[in-house]
């Protein structure tokens, strides 16, 4: 991925510089998570991360089958608890793999120390994936540098990474966004669908490291929908292809089959409401694909009878679907929604559990809390935002769709304010490298607004000019509204 982005520029000295700066953000991304060990040592803190060190014991300790049938008498005390089969245990997994590679190299590390390491070692993992979704995005690699840069320091992501902070979100985001790197890779072009393997490999570690795999599937389903409608109705810039239904097919079928193995999911993939969106997408991209393909095979059809295709095929699909439902409701077999997911619909203290209404974090986010948490991208992610709609390429609908939910349930919740960080970090890259191609545009431009080509972003005379139309327009704009 650094090779491709990274290689684009011509001038060997550019690419020598931002691959350094590349690495200096990494490095920055992890020693600025170190704070608190260089602090206070290597210390395990809060409740949380200290029962997910001693799960990771018994695991070393024990090995996998003992770990998935340990009842744990002293949790839940007095009652105990099935620890194997009611956490994500990704993160403990993970974990106990490092500790053993580390002593197979010869380099061995206490337990206690790895997973004091863990989130810390997780941070730049998280900030090379936002590199990548910025490019796949913008296809800028000053924006891509611009948002590793913001991923790395982002309180968002930071609290939730620090060392000795061992918990699930930890590498959790990580996750997440290799997920959303790999999907948007995936539907780059239509050759691009063999990625759809490593979005599902992706997604599934994702499911077991934590429970927010749900917000992943549904995004993936979301923003897949919406390319397909896009491309459907010509508001795409690139048409629809059967490479979109080939990297969504393999995403749902693997990841799918891959998610229902943990002991903690079972079969809640198929189960679940909140988790049968995607499924009715699955099901909905096969009839287009069959209407598609017929299309393309009868391409002297008349209009009338290609639609009177596509209404058949549906109206049967439709019907199909409401027999399902009226045998398996009465059974039981669809569970309610979940009350997390409740909370992000209705307001925090009626979601029915007490548990989840009296949790601090579950909470609505006060307004000031966005700029403790993102400081001056608050003001580049809006511009970022609107930028996007200019493209409409399957990764920009897809960033589109990204952050405006996450914006959404951050709202809702204190805690989802962690979802936001990576869209943040894009959009605010985005922003901040069209501003510096703009302020560039206007040093660099003669008195008759014309000039030749750009050095540092290779833009055409051309495009300095609309940044010079833009200019005049804002600013005629402005002084008119004074």
């Amino acid at each position: 991925m650094v090779a491709e982005v990274l290689g684009k520029s011509m001038d060997p000295a550019a690419v020598v510089g931002k691959t350094i700066i590349l690495a200096w953000i990494l490095w920055t991304a992890y020693t600025i998570r170190l704070h608190a060990v260089n602090v206070y040592g290597r210390v395990i803190h809060e409740f949380d991360p200290w029962f997910n060190f001693r799960a990771t014991d018994y695991l070393v300790n024990n090995g996998a089958k003992a770990f998935w049938a340990w009842y744990d008498l002293e949790s839940w005390y007095p009652l105990g608890r099935p620890v194997g089969t009611t956490i994500y245990a990704g993160l403990q997994f993970t974990s106990a793999y490092i500790f053993y590679a580390l002593e197979a190299l010869g380099t061995p590390m206490s337990l206690n120390d790895v997973c004091v390491f863990v989130p810390a070692w997780f941070g730049p993992i998280t900030t090379f994936f936002v590199f990548g979704m910025t490019y796949e995005t913008s296809r800028s690699s000053t924006a891509a540098l611009a948002s590793a840069f913001f991923m790395a320091i982002t309180p968002a992501h930071l609290m939730r990474s620090v060392a000795g902070g061992f918990d699930n979100e930890g590498i959790a985001v990580a996750a997440i966004c290799g997920t959303f790197y790999f999907w948007m890779r995936s539907i780059r072009t239509e050759a691009s669908w063999p990625f759809g393997f490593c979005t599902a490999f992706m997604y599934i570690y994702m499911v077991g490291a934590w429970g927010g795999y749900i917000f992943v599937l549904n995004m993936v389903g979301l923003s897949c929908g919406v390319i397909l409608l896009c491309s459907l109705l010509g508001l795409s810039a690139q048409p629809y292809s059967p490479g979109l239904w080939k990297a969504y097919s393999i995403f749902y079928v693997i990841g799918t089959f891959g998610a229902i193995q943990f002991p903690v999911v079972g079969f809640a993939p198929l189960k679940s409401l909140e988790q049968l969106a995607p499924a009715a997408l699955f099901l909905w991209m096969q009839l287009v694909h069959v209407c598609q393909t017929y299309k393309a095979k009868n391409p002297e059809l008349p209009s009338k009878k290609l639609w009177d295709f596509y209404i058949l095929v549906h109206l049967g699909a439709f019907a199909a679907f409401v027999l399902v439902l009226f045998v398996v409701m009465p059974e039981g077999y669809l569970g309610p929604l979940s009350s997390r997911v409740r909370g992000l619909f209705v307001q925090h203290t009626r979601t029915g559990n007490p548990l989840v209404d009296s949790v601090a974090e579950h909470q609505a986010t006060r307004d000031e809390m966005y700029y403790q948490y993102f400081h001056f991208v608050c003001y580049l992610g809006p511009v970022g935002f609107v930028n996007l709609f200019f493209g409409r390429s399957n990764a920009q609908i897809f960033m589109i769709s990204y952050s405006a939910v996450a914006m959404y349930f951050s709202r809702k919740m204190i805690r989802l304010i962690l979802v936001l960080g990576p869209a943040s970090s894009v959009l605010g890259g985005i922003a901040l490298e069209l501003v510096c191609r703009w302020c560039w545009a206007q040093v660099s431009m003669d008195e008759d607004g014309s000039s030749g080509a750009d050095p540092v972003t290779a833009k055409s005379v051309g495009a300095k000019a609309v940044a010079g139309k833009f200019n005049s327009i804002f600013f005629e704009g402005v002084l008119s509204s004074m």
